[in-house]
């Protein structure tokens, strides 16, 4: 058998047991970012954070603005100040431009620190209703929306997510059981 046929055997027997396993898979997928920014605990980890970030962003802010003040005030007292001052006060208005930048990096760690801590809780639920979906609709796999390039809308688990996840919220912490997944149509 020449090598040409071989390849045609191979890629026959390939195709036909892959398709006898295709019949078997069943994929979903979920927007995880929009089921975080669309549940009811989401919204609430989101609106904190915001607060938390408006009120850091405000002391930046006061401390950009002195800062700036104090470079103008020595930028106009510049030609009437002997050298030496000059230089002594650019040497203070750069130590306090780092300790401006030290307060936004320690606020941008501290935002981070934060976010993950509200979403981690949040993202740990998503992934138990996602199991649970899973386990119900007898999905082979259940993918994340950012990891696709394509995928038929049908597909798409997110708002049944979202539902379930504010429905098991809004009863006893979720411990209440999950809602029946809503059916998928038929694969063509």
């Amino acid at each position: 058998m020449s090598r040409v046929s071989q390849f045609l055997v191979a890629a026959v027997f390939l195709l036909s047991t892959s398709a006898a396993f295709a019949e078997d898979i069943k994929v979903g997928f979920v927007d995880m970012q929009r089921a975080l920014n669309e549940t009811d605990d989401g919204r609430k980890a989101k609106e904190k954070l915001k607060k938390d970030f408006d009120q850091k962003q405000k002391e930046l802010d006061e401390q950009q603005a002195q800062l700036k003040k104090e470079i103008e005030d020595l930028d106009k007292k510049r030609t009437l100040l002997p050298a030496d001052k000059v230089r002594e006060k650019e040497g203070e208005l750069r130590v306090k431009l780092e300790k401006v930048q030290q307060t936004y990096m320690r606020h941008q760690q501290d935002l981070q620190g934060k976010e993950q801590k509200e979403t981690q809780k949040i993202f740990e639920r998503m992934t138990k209703i996602i199991s649970e979906i899973a386990a119900a609709e007898n999905f082979s796999m259940i993918v994340d929306r950012s990891a696709l390039v394509f995928a038929k809308p049908h597909l798409d688990l997110t708002n049944e997510l979202i539902r379930r996840y504010n429905g098991t919220a809004a009863k006893a912490g979720g411990s209440a059981p999950a809602a029946p997944a809503a059916k998928q149509p038929p694969k063509k």
